[in-house]
């Protein structure tokens, strides 16, 4: 689900509001919605974002009350369904317990015996409790399958039963690798979310039901948190795609504290450049790649670039077109740009420019750059 929500971000990016977009690139506003919802019952107990993919978080995760990991799930069956013939089974269904209102009546399961006689299931809610015992023995499709089994449940509903039942087996001990992909998976689907939809279905969606989202995005990418470069990179995006509307653009700014030499964004841009500087780092492309379009869309802002620029901008724009590693190649063509964006659209940024050796540091870049040009086609 990561690659797959991997590559719809990239033509959402693209495309970013522009009207009619969810349906140009066929996204499902309904399942996308079921990725990005806030997880069940560990707000109460204090659980953020941070603590579900950092070491420290684990003993908070560990310390949940039980019914933080049990599923319960609620749907409406909108009209009589005719049941399908009940196959001859042999283990019985019986780690799902059935929660029904007395319009709502659930197929039960049989272990053995011919197939039943078909039956339509009436109008109502429907409840299902799946206890944390079950989550521990089973996979999430066999829990899915014999809910879908046993209760009859629409295509409507599926997909968000899998997502919280994914959810609450993550929550039990030892799934610290699930836990971190299907943060990973959220903040992805934020971030597609905010490029495809409109403001007012985000404020509504996302923003409402939790308002301080954006500073829980933003504390991702502190460096003392040791978050994994996975999760930052998609909570990059994510920040990106919600620094899009107008609404939140300030909101995103202050989350990041951009303004500030040592915020969060500065001092993980600058560590970023350090480290890239480092012929044997592993930092990954797509990291940098996503850090540099988030400082590239706030600088375009008239208050973001004034707040970048006077917090360190320049000195390390400077720093990365000095690199003259060759697989840093890409960051730096993409680095030229924000350069010139922002020399052109600040007054000041000039002078900072000049000062910080800017001048002498591109004509040396370009120099080195026409010489591996020349030795190439020699």
């Amino acid at each position: 689900m990561v690659l797959t929500l991997t590559l719809i971000l990239r033509p959402s990016q693209q495309y970013s509001a522009q009207p009619a977009v969810a349906q140009a690139l066929n996204i499902s506003t309904h399942r996308l919605q079921c990725l990005t919802r806030r997880w069940n019952n560990i707000r109460e107990a204090g659980v953020t974002l941070v603590d579900l993919v950092t070491e420290k978080g684990c003993p908070k995760i560990d310390t949940l009350p039980p019914d933080a990991r049990d599923v319960h799930f609620t749907f409406y069956r909108k009209g009589n369904i005719e049941e399908k013939p009940q196959e001859k089974s042999t283990e019985p269904v019986t780690d799902v317990t059935p929660h029904t209102t007395p319009h709502a009546t659930p197929r039960k399961p049989t272990s053995t015996g011919p197939a039943q006689p078909q039956a339509l299931t009436q109008t109502g809610a429907v409840s299902i409790f799946i206890d944390r015992h079950t989550l521990q023995s089973k996979t999430v499709m066999s829990i899915l399958s014999d809910a879908i089994e046993t209760y009859n449940i629409p295509d409507d509903a599926k997909f968000e039963l899998m997502c919280r039942i994914r959810v609450a087996q993550a929550l039990c001990h030892g799934n610290d690798s699930d836990r971190e992909k299907l943060v990973v998976v959220r903040t992805l689907a934020i971030a597609i979310f905010c490029h495809t939809h409109n403001e007012a279905q985000a404020l509504s969606t996302l923003f409402l039901p939790e308002p301080d989202l954006t500073t829980h995005l933003a504390e991702l990418l502190q460096l003392d948190r040791g978050v994994p470069i996975p999760v930052q990179t998609a909570a990059i995006a994510a920040l990106d795609g919600a620094a899009r509307y107008r609404g939140k653009i300030q909101e995103v700014l202050a989350a990041v504290n951009a303004g500030v030499n040592h915020g969060t964004l500065m001092s993980l841009l600058r560590k970023t450049v350090n480290d890239v500087a480092d012929p044997e780092a592993t930092v990954p492309h797509s990291f940098v790649e996503a850090l540099l379009a988030l400082v590239t869309f706030l600088a375009s802002h008239a208050a973001g670039g004034n707040m970048v620029v006077a917090a360190g901008l320049i000195p390390l724009l400077i720093q990365i077109i000095d690199n003259r590693l060759p697989q840093r190649l890409m960051m730096v063509s993409k680095t030229m740009q924000l350069v010139d964006n922002v020399l052109y659209g600040f007054t000041n940024a000039f002078q900072l420019f000049c000062n910080n050796r800017g001048v002498e540091t591109l004509v040396d870049r370009i120099e080195v750059s026409a010489h591996a040009t020349g030795r190439m086609f020699r």
